[in-house]
């Protein structure tokens, strides 16, 4: 099983994104470095967005994360939570597809600060859906220091989840695999820099 999906990620899937992320995604300097979000600078930088918000590309990335979580987890989570707004377009996808093969993975949006009207929520979903409050995996697209996500871990558990896996487009390898694991939490990147970094 764990074969079958390796080589459907490994020539279906991720050979089409990494051409496209290297297309529109990525740029390397080492002149003049990029301030990254986390405020480091780096001669690498990628802005994701510029190819998942294209509907073929985020398709792609859609699928790329559902085959590794059957890949790494044995089957697919009952819902999926991210920071927004790097991790929306990703959960939509996932949610999306795992409907069209008659799945749920319910899609939760963390917001950067609480709602100060109505239902004053910090996270978005159908919490009244969830009976397992473990089954849930974090999402984003780019790791780095893992800030954006240790935020979504920070306002999942304060609701009473228990994560222990966060799925990502591309990691870094700048310490957020490693901070994430300092909280339980184990990384499964699709791509790492070393896939770029010339």
């Amino acid at each position: 099983m764990t074969s079958e999906h390796d080589n459907f990620l490994d020539t279906k899937i991720k050979p089409p994104l990494k051409e496209w992320i290297h297309k529109f995604s990525y740029k390397e300097n080492h002149e003049q470095m990029f301030t990254l979000a986390s405020g480091k600078k780096s001669p690498y930088y990628f802005d994701l967005k510029q190819t998942l918000l294209d509907p073929y590309n985020l398709q792609l990335a859609g699928e790329g994360l559902y085959y590794l979580m059957l890949k790494d987890l044995g089957s697919v989570p009952a819902a999926a939570g991210g920071l927004t707004m790097g991790a929306d377009p990703l959960i939509y996808a996932l949610s999306l597809l795992a409907a069209e093969k008659s799945q749920k993975i319910l899609p939760f949006i963390v917001r950067k600060k609480t709602k100060d009207h109505g239902s004053k929520n910090k996270v978005e979903g159908r919490l009244s859906d969830i009976t397992d409050k473990t089954n849930l995996v974090l999402i984003d697209d780019v790791i780095t220091t893992g800030g954006s996500t240790i935020q979504a871990l920070d306002s999942f558990e304060a609701i009473g989840f228990t994560i222990k896996h966060a799925f990502c487009i591309l990691d870094r390898k700048e310490g957020g695999a490693e901070a994430l694991q300092q909280r339980g939490v184990l990384l499964h990147p699709l791509f790492t820099l070393s896939d770029f970094a010339e």
